[in-house]
């Protein structure tokens, strides 16, 4: 009879319960003129598991929500151009993910929705104009997500993961030249066999320095004053060119 006990308690028993933590080496990146994108190291320690290499992990870096626009080629005649605009407000600005194996074979797909573990399940919302284009809505989605990739701001990579001496690890990610600035978000998922069993996230700021930061803070806290600028130091350059060229 406790041999019958064990092995049901055994059968019913969860799955191991683990711990994982992590930590940035720099957990502030700065951009000016001459940026051409960041190596950013990750180290983390997994605990409560007898063979810390037998799980899988998920890094997802999201960066802040970002204002795109998506265009529809259209054929006037015999020339291509661009439709009207639509709004996309709720995208983050960045999105990456590296992950030891392929994230289908790791997590089923109910979670992968859950924790927007593939930029698929982002909630993505397109600006509509017409009937039409909320029947297109998809299409607009897919066409700003392959353009988003082929512009290197989402993109899912399979490595850049390595087991360190027994539960450690470092996670290596490279930040793009185009990297938007802001608050970023870097979260770590723990599976085994299709479960989840920790999770861990740490925060990163991206940041402009030097005359481009007072330049990106001139224009967002005195948007008026900053186009009346643009304004002026077009015309003057234009004076100055018609100056030279008259000569």
């Amino acid at each position: 009879m406790r041999i019958f006990f064990l092995a049901l308690t055994l059968i019913i028993a969860p799955a191991q319960a683990a711990n994982i933590e992590i930590a940035l080496t720099n957990d502030r990146v700065e951009v000016d003129t001459g940026f051409a994108g960041a190596r950013l190291i990750l180290f983390g320690a997994v605990t409560g598991l007898d063979d810390p290499a037998s799980v899988d992990i998920i890094s997802v870096i999201k960066g802040p929500e970002a204002r795109f626009q998506v265009r529809q080629m259209e054929k006037n005649n015999l020339i291509w151009t661009p439709g009207p605009a639509h709004l996309i407000e709720s995208a983050p600005g960045l999105y990456l993910t590296y992950a030891t194996r392929p994230i289908d074979d790791i997590a089923p797909l109910p979670l992968q929705d859950q924790h927007r573990l593939d930029a698929d399940y982002l909630d993505i919302a397109i600006g509509a104009h017409t009937t039409a284009d909320a029947e297109n809505a998809g299409l607009y989605r897919s066409a700003f997500l392959s353009e988003a990739e082929a512009l290197g701001l989402y993109r899912s990579h399979v490595g850049g993961i390595e087991f360190k001496k027994g539960a450690l690890f470092t996670i290596t990610a490279r930040l793009p030249t185009n990297t938007p600035v802001g608050e970023y978000e870097v979260a770590v998922y723990l599976f085994r066999n299709g479960e989840l069993i920790g999770s861990d996230a740490a925060a990163l700021a991206v940041n402009r320095v030097g005359l481009e930061r007072r330049i990106y803070d001139f224009a967002h806290q005195r948007p008026v004053s900053y186009g009346i600028f643009c304004v002026a130091l077009s015309l003057i350059a234009g004076w100055v060119a018609s100056l030279a060229f008259r000569k």
